[in-house]
């Protein structure tokens, strides 16, 4: 399968959009557009491989 940048791009954006900030508005209520912009830049950047697990 070839998947282009293009089309890696859009599976990310349908995550969050569609998986990420559903979940999260029904476990803390509405997010502030400020808040959804922190969301968006933590989930491209994929946060989670630059810290260590603290859990």
């Amino acid at each position: 399968m070839n998947t282009t940048r293009r089309d890696l791009i859009m599976q990310r954006w349908n995550v969050i959009q569609h998986e990420l900030l559903p979940e999260l508005r029904n476990d803390v209520g509405a997010l502030t557009p400020k808040l959804e912009k922190v969301i968006h830049t933590l989930e491209w950047v994929r946060i989670e491989e630059f810290v260590r697990s603290s859990w």
